[in-house]
């Protein structure tokens, strides 16, 4: 803690100093000199408006007037910081004998004023962030239900979570991140039904971060959480809906905002929060528990499909049965090499369209289609097979709702190929025993990542499998361990 000096002329110097003013242009400082009564106002260029700036000024003026005619309300005269915090016309008004904190607050967007004589500095929240509206999210888009979706702006996401949760049991724990960033990152959860021991060691790692800043916001958060760091598969879940952050934390799940992304951070996490996607709640039951089967089949292709092939097709030789899988022309590039290539030149593409500008996106994909399609099979560079297989691996992979987990697969997915490549199809068996090894042994803060598959829990995968009538659910059936499993009393 650094304490605020009495002398005004002091701070000034020590505030100018810090944070450059007459250097950097967007720090501004307005000294006030009311019938003797000297003030330092300090602000952020760009996070309020100029009339708050002139509100706060008249506010100061007339206690000034009423000092200097000694007509204040009571028998004595308050000291000057009361009377200035009594009557500024704003609702967030705080003050801090801390320096460090006033000069935080400051580069935050609260204004800080500083009373000569006082060792203490007012601060008034006059914030008006640079903000986008609420739009729908580029991902977890829905045929039917809101379009709504969070913003850069942290007062703004909180607004919106609290708008479908009126729970007075809703917590949004503020806490800063970063030495020199002091990015705000907010935990939030439902105090009531939230597992106290998960809650504990969220916040514990939380507040264990040390780092100078983390400018890429919602990832490095996740870095710093989660131990598993090599792990390809997401510990964490991403969502940009408030709907989705609103069901998990009446599930007993818990949320991370952070300031500056419109991506929050669900935790903990498993296999199956990844494969459900807010469109089968907005569908009837038995068209939301078909689309889910959908979900899961494409999951399970992007990642199988391929390599299952390629076994198959070494097997051939030795099985007749199995003739119909082998490509009908041959090829002087092996089958293996050709899905190595079609898999490098999906990833070239994918990084290709997300650099293109919009405007030219349709054109990248027009002559992307043309040379990876018919052009590359007359060549002979690939099979029609090939072609075939791999693109149905690549609308499956893309009609997986989280990407993060799309990308996981996609990764286990070339493993596989290598594996099958290099011992045979016995290397695709021991390939994917491979992989539900390391799906069931994953923990995302404890919790089972494979569950309700491993360790097996019958209602869980009842509810994974099938999109149950609303009404029909009594309980929360959730991996976390809730505090109030009942949803009916909440």
């Amino acid at each position: 803690m650094r304490p605020i000096n009495a002398d005004l002329d002091r701070v000034v110097e020590e505030v100018n100093q810090t944070l450059g003013v007459g250097v950097s242009f967007d720090v501004l400082y307005r000294p006030i000199d009311f019938s003797g009564m000297r003030l330092a106002v300090y602000g952020l260029n760009g996070f309020f408006q100029s009339l708050f700036v002139f509100d706060i000024v008249k506010a100061v003026e007339r206690v000034a007037q009423r000092l200097a005619e000694n007509k204040v309300h009571g028998a004595k005269v308050k000291a000057l910081g009361d009377a200035i915090y009594a009557e500024l016309p704003f609702v967030q008004v705080d003050r801090t004998k801390d320096l460090e904190k006033a000069l935080i607050n400051i580069m935050s967007g609260p204004i800080a004023i500083f009373v000569d004589g006082q060792s203490e500095a007012i601060l008034v929240d006059t914030r008006l962030y640079p903000a986008r509206n609420p739009d729908d999210p580029a991902v977890e888009r829905v045929v039917r239900g809101p379009r709504d979706g969070y913003t850069e702006t942290l007062v703004t996401n909180v607004a919106l979570t609290r708008r479908r949760l009126r729970d007075p049991g809703l917590r949004f724990e503020l806490h800063q991140v970063g030495q020199r960033s002091k990015t705000d990152v907010c935990l939030v959860y439902i105090n009531d039904i939230v597992n106290p021991d998960l809650l504990a060691a969220v916040r514990k790692k939380i507040q264990g971060i040390q780092v100078d800043g983390i400018p890429m916001a919602e990832q490095s958060i996740e870095e710093f959480l989660i131990d598993n760091k090599w792990n390809p598969y997401p510990m964490a879940r991403y969502t940009e809906r408030p709907d989705v952050v609103a069901t998990h934390l009446l599930q007993g799940y818990m949320a991370i905002f952070v300031d500056t992304s419109p991506e929050v951070i669900i935790l903990p996490t498993t296999f199956v929060d990844h494969v459900q996607h807010p469109e089968d709640y907005h569908q009837t039951p038995l068209s939301g528990t078909y689309m889910r089967w959908i979900l899961l089949l494409s999951v399970i292709l992007s990642v199988l499909l391929p390599p299952v092939w390629l076994a198959l097709i070494q097997f051939a030789p030795s099985m007749p049965a199995l003739h119909w899988v082998v490509p009908h022309k041959e090829s002087s590039i092996p089958i293996w090499m050709q899905m190595i290539f079609a898999e490098v030149g999906m990833d070239i593409l994918r990084r290709a369209v997300i650099n293109t500008p919009m405007t030219l996106g349709n054109a990248l994909g027009i002559v992307a289609g043309v040379i990876f399609g018919q052009t590359a099979v007359t060549v002979g560079l690939y099979s029609a097979e090939v072609m075939v297989f791999m693109a149905v691996t690549f609308v499956a992979s893309f009609a997986t709702s989280s990407p993060e987990l799309a990308a996981a697969n996609r990764l286990v997915r070339m493993m596989l190929l290598i594996l099958t490549t290099l011992i045979g199809p016995w290397g695709c068996v021991v390939g994917i025993l491979g992989w539900f090894a390391l799906l069931g042994r994953s923990r995302s803060f404890g919790v089972p990542y494979f569950w309700p598959i491993l360790p097996f829990h019958f209602y869980g995968f009842k509810q994974m499998l099938v999109r149950e009538p609303l009404p029909d659910i009594k309980t929360r059936i959730s991996a976390v361990h809730p505090v109030d499993p009942d949803k009916r009393t909440g």
